[in-house]
């Protein structure tokens, strides 16, 4: 089970730049939040990859308008291609996409929500060196797929944060425990510094995960337990797909450096 839904408003839109490929929303999902010089920010605004077949759909959804979303959470594997090194992400994938009605009068702000409900299992859980900082727990919520080392790749396990007495309870379970977890989306805002440019920053907005609520379950779906066969032949709605999301992770960076600027 992995289930995302929200109430938010369009901020921005970006069509596909090919048929058959995915599209990109910039979501608010609550109210603004006070600016800060942190080189990582949380704020109320999320990025959802719209896939092909509701871009007609999204198409017809006007910027500043109010939606209802449901979609599911993927993980997303960057590795750098000067030092090798691994950054694990999420993506937000749209199911369904559907105008939503204003049925509260004054700012609406505070009334948007967003939730995610996931079952999986526990891969290992990394606690901060000092305080403050959050715990972060990985969660297996797909097929385990193999690091087949390319720059860009999918991936069934998701980082997710966790504060107080959630990191309580997480410390009682061992890995490989199926664990239901409900929680919230927030956006990432990372600022990057500019190769060469003194002072100088880029802006990255990034899907982050918060844990609110844990506790273990009795099953999980057959296919988390079964190996990703990547000799498999693909079919061509497989390779389409393949194709698409390899497009939507090259979107994205563009989107979010459009949008930030």
């Amino acid at each position: 089970m992995n289930v995302f839904i929200a109430h938010a408003q369009i901020l921005r839109k970006e069509a596909p730049k090919e048929r058959g490929r995915s599209g990109l929303m910039v979501l608010k999902v609550g109210k603004n939040k006070r600016s800060t010089d942190a080189l990582i920010q949380s704020v109320n605004q999320i990025i959802v990859r719209i896939p092909s077949h509701l871009s007609d759909r999204a198409a017809k959804l006007d910027v500043d308008s109010y939606i209802e979303i449901f979609g599911h959470v993927g993980g997303i594997v960057r590795r750098s291609q000067f030092s090798g090194e691994q950054h694990l992400s999420a993506e937000l994938v749209a199911n369904n996409i559907q105008p939503a009605a204003q049925m509260v009068e004054g700012n609406i702000e505070k009334h948007l929500f967003n939730r995610f409900i996931a079952i999986g299992l526990l891969r290992g859980v990394k606690t901060p060196e000092r305080e403050g900082p959050p715990s972060t727990a990985y969660l297996q919520i797909g097929p385990d797929r193999p690091d087949l080392g390319r720059s860009f790749q999918h991936t069934g396990v998701v980082a997710m944060s966790a504060f107080g007495r959630v990191v309580d309870r997480l410390v009682e379970y061992e890995a490989g425990t199926a664990l239901h977890v409900e929680g919230r989306v927030t956006g990432l805002l990372r600022k990057i510094p500019k190769p060469g440019a003194e002072g100088g920053f880029e802006e990255s907005l990034e899907v982050g995960l918060v844990m609110d609520r844990v506790s273990p379950t009795a099953m999980v779906a057959e296919r988390m337990l079964t190996p990703f066969d990547v000799a498999k032949p693909e079919t061509k709605d497989a390779t389409e797909e393949a194709s698409e999301e390899a497009g939507a992770g090259e979107q994205e960076d563009s989107t979010v450096a459009e949008e930030q600027r």
